[in-house]
This record gives C-alpha cells, structure tokens and sequence, in this order.
C-alpha cells in the first residue's frame, strides 16, 4: 500500500505532538500515578507510563473523553482505570479548602489552563464515571496563557465541602494541539460536613479522622507474610504491628487478603477501624483498598503495608566455565564460555568496558544445556571488561547471576626490544633480579624486585596468579613499575 507523503507528514506530526508533552498529577496522587507508585494493582499499561492519558479536549461539553471511560480517557491500553466501586482505589485523605495541585509535566508544553472538576455529593461510587456523576462547572481554573509551564507546578486551589469517598477530575489543556491530558484522583472527605450522599442529615461516627495510607497491595503467595505498620508523630508504634500470613492461592489475591487483614486489625485493636464507611458511620471491611479510621484526638497519623515475601523455590541450574576471549583486532573480539544448565533456562549476558559501556549482548533461552555460546563484541579497545550473566526460570525468578572480569589484549601485542613477554611458570625461569618484562594486559612495563622478592616473580600456576605484574592482588611485593 503506498502512503501519500501528505498523509505521513500528518501522520508524524500527531506523532510529534502527542510525544512532546506528557503529565500526571502527583499531589493529590491520581489514580494513574497511584498505580505507577505501587498503590494501586491490576493498572495495566498505565503503571508504566501515568503521563500519558491524553486525548481530545473538550471535556465536559465534547464528546471525547466518553462516559464511562474518563479515568482512561477512552484509551483502549488504560482501561483498567476505568474500573468503578467505593474500595477499587486507594483514596488520599482530603478536607474542604485550599490545597495544592501539583503536575508533573514530563514534556511541558505550551498550555491553555488547568481545569478541576468534582463529582456530586450525591454520586454513585459504584457506577462507571461519567459526567452526571460530576459538577460540571470547574470548582478551579488556572489559566496558562499558552505558555510552557514548569517540569513541577503547583497551583492552589480552593476545593468544595463534600463528605465520604469523591473523585476530582483533573484536566491539563494543551494551547497548541487538539488535545488535553486527563487525570482522577480519588480522594476520601471523611464523614464531615453537612450532608451524607442522600441529603439526609450526618450520622455521626466515632471513627471521624482518617490517617494517611490504606490497607491495599499487592497480590501474594502461599507463605508469604503481610504487615500492617501504624505511625504517630515519634515514628512506628509497634505494639499496633498486626500481620497476616498468606495461606492460600485464594487469599493472597490483594482484595481477599485485605478484607482479612482488616478483619484481623479490628478484632486485635480497638483504637481503629479498618474498611470502608458507610452512611450510618459504621466501618465495614472491604474486598479492596480499605481505608483506616480513628477517633478524634488519636496520635496515629498514617499506615504502611510491608511485606515478607517467600523466596520461591528453584530448581533449575546454571555454571559457566572456561572463559575466553580472543585480541582485539579493529575493533573486534570474541568472547567465548561454555555453559550448563539443568531444567529450562533463560541466559542473559553482556560485556561491559571498565566504565560500564555495552559492548556486547546475548540472550538465550536453554532447557538442559551442555554446550559452548559465543559473543561478538564490537567497540572494544584494550583493557578490563566485565563479562555480566543473569539466569532465570521459566517462572521470571532470577536465581543466578555473576560478573567475571577480563583483560582484552590488542592482536600487535608484543614486548619492546630487551623484554621478555610475562608469561607463565613454565617459561619463566630467568625472572630473576631486574628481568624486565612487558604486560601486554595493559601495555606496561614491569621489574622484578631483588632477592628475597624475586622468588615472587615466578607464578606458581594459571589460576595462582596473585604475582602476575599489574594485575596480581599482591604484584607490588614481586614487581616495580617501569613506565
């Protein structure tokens, strides 16, 4: 099929303006940057790149992004954010009044505004999100004056009164392309206020203040041990440390495994209440993100989550022996190893410079080997190289990795006039008081030291080489540097 060169100039254009600017909002932490930070599990794509939820403006009069689909911004990839209910996220604690927005544009870009949007207090947590669910009128403008902005801006902006579990829509309008970056992030008023989502008056709860941090995670294996760490102001409080060992496949799925921890914190403590709060107040576990309420006055501040994972158990193998590695010539070498393993095996190796350059590369899958791998470097000069091996199973677990130093020699290597070329024990008896010899390791000229040093000169064998000039971990007692 031909392409018309208008339609790849339009082509890469789009391509160019959706790359040059990206950005998230990282304080109040939305939804897509929670999942990049760990927060948030089961994100997809998005984990990897929270910058880029963007497409058309025009939120809310538009048609794009479309109902049901704004956390992702209709983007196929990021569908995941699109996942509804009152526990699927993690909620930042949050109060009525001036707080700072805070973007992080990875490629600032000429801007229109920043506009935020609420949703109503009477909204529907666990319908998709669409604009019914929200204000429709921005509680804050910031106007951008179509210029590019900081990598960091903060702006303040004066949030409404709202109870319970919300979502604020942030939306970033680039000045010039057709489209906007689009962020949710889901926050947790707390019971305060005038109203409940029905507009009945507040039930008043006990469990009025929520500290910082949620009972949420990541999903486990059988073995492996959840902890729940509280803090105040002077650090961990460990007596309120509660753990939970995962037992099962079943429940170590992140959401069982948090309504059980829950479940476990409530019934050892009675300072807190872990889960979600209903309208009447009262704090239920959930099977998801659980928040963690106390009572007014409390010193606790915030909660983490920390683990003890089991280390799965392996049994595949690996050994690499008989390392060698021929000159360098124009730039070119080889380095050869011979390898086995047992059970299937993915080989991973690279050879690196003394600065840590890339020179060479491979990788490999291998199921019961026995054989010798070749790698071609390309780049190299003379010197110390490091060749760097990973070996995994099938599984994704690393379970053997090395690093075994070489000093590639260049192929006109040979000792000036005079000298003798450093080789080993068999062809070395005349290294004797003031022998020179030349290293062709480094290029370098060596002296052996008089008697009683002397003795030294003379390595003992091929892999006793703590004498060997230059490069020994003891030369200096056998050898003077010449030049």
């Amino acid at each position: 099929m031909k392409i018309s060169n208008i339609a790849l100039a339009v082509a890469t254009l789009t391509v160019a303006s959706s790359a040059l600017a990206h950005g998230y909002i990282e304080s109040p932490a939305s939804r897509a940057y929670m999942c990049k930070l760990g927060q948030n599990i089961d994100c997809g794509l998005v984990e990897y790149e929270p910058q880029s939820v963007e497409r058309a403006s025009g939120f809310p009069a538009g048609a794009l992004p479309p109902d049901g689909e704004l956390a992702s911004a209709g983007i196929a990839n990021y569908s995941q954010l699109d996942k509804q209910s009152i526990n699927a996220w993690t909620k930042t604690p949050m109060t009525a009044g001036m707080h700072a927005f805070v973007w992080h544009h990875t490629a600032p870009h000429k801007t229109t505004n920043w506009r935020y949007y609420i949703t109503k207090q009477n909204w529907n947590p666990n319908k998709p999100l669409t604009r019914d669910q929200f204000e429709l009128t921005p509680f804050c403008t910031v106007n951008g004056n179509g210029q590019a902005p900081a990598m960091t801006q903060s702006m303040n902006c004066n949030v409404p009164q709202r109870t319970g579990y919300q979502v604020i829509y942030g939306v970033w309008e680039i000045a010039d392309t057709q489209n906007s970056f689009y962020q949710a992030i889901d926050v947790d008023f707390g019971n305060g206020g005038n109203t409940t989502p029905d507009e009945t008056p507040a039930q008043h709860s006990e469990w009025s203040k929520t500290l910082s941090g949620q009972i949420a995670g990541n999903n486990l294996n059988a073995g492996d041990k959840v902890i729940a760490r509280f803090f105040d102001a002077n650090g961990e409080v460990l007596a309120m440390s509660t753990s939970l060992t995962i037992a099962s496949a079943e429940q170590g799925d992140a959401n069982q495994w948090a309504f059980d921890l829950a479940q476990k914190i409530n019934a050892e403590h009675n300072d807190v209440r872990v889960g979600v709060k209903d309208e009447s107040g009262t704090v239920n576990p959930a099977h998801g993100a659980n928040s963690v309420f106390v009572r007014e006055g409390s010193p606790l501040r915030s909660v983490a989550i920390s683990y003890e994972e089991q280390k799965p158990q392996v049994n595949e193998t690996l050994q690499i022996s008989d390392v060698r590695y021929s000159k360098v010539d124009n730039g070119q070498a080889t380095v050869t190893f011979h390898v086995n393993t047992s059970g299937d095996v993915n080989l991973e190796a690279h050879v690196m410079n003394h600065m840590g350059a890339d020179k060479g590369y491979l990788k490999q899958d291998m199921n019961n080997s026995n054989q010798d791998v070749t790698m071609t470097l390309t780049g190299v000069t003379a010197g110390h190289h490091m060749l760097k091996y990973y070996a995994t199973n099938k599984s994704g677990t690393l379970f053997a990795q090395d690093v075994i130093d070489m000093m590639l020699e260049n192929a006109d290597s040979s000792a000036p006039a005079g000298q003798y070329d450093y080789t080993f024990p068999e062809n070395i008896s005349s290294y004797t008081t003031g022998t020179t010899v030349f290293q062709p390791k480094d290029g370098k000229t060596y002296e052996c030291k008089p008697f009683p040093y002397s003795g030294y000169c003379k390595q003992y064998s091929k892999t006793s080489t703590q004498f060997e000039p230059g490069t020994g971990s003891h030369w200096k007692e056998a050898w003077v540097l010449k030049n």
